[in-house]
């Protein structure tokens, strides 16, 4: 027997963010924020977030759920910190 070459192939699927969200259930979710390790009880943010990716405001949605299960600083003070620095950059371009 001859060996032929493999060959490979390439696929390549577009799809709509509001179609995965809207497959979801709110439930779904739900257990998924509860998988990251969230401490406390992220439902507000999470419903909160479903309705704004619902309603077409995608980024905000997006951005809350960021906000709550992804913050970029570890504490209030950080923030501040980082904000005040921000705001010092900007005054002195």
């Amino acid at each position: 027997m001859a060996k032929h070459p493999r060959k490979s192939i390439s696929v390549s699927v577009d799809v709509e963010m509001d179609e995965i969200v809207e497959a979801l259930t709110d439930e779904e979710i739900l257990d998924m924020a509860e998988r990251i390790g969230h401490s406390g009880s992220p439902r507000d943010v999470v419903l909160s977030a479903i309705v704004m990716i619902r309603s077409g405001r995608i980024n905000d949605g997006i951005t809350a759920l960021e906000r709550e299960f992804l913050p970029s600083w570890k504490s209030k003070a950080a923030c501040e910190s980082a904000y005040q620095l921000a705001m010092a950059l900007k005054v002195a371009a």
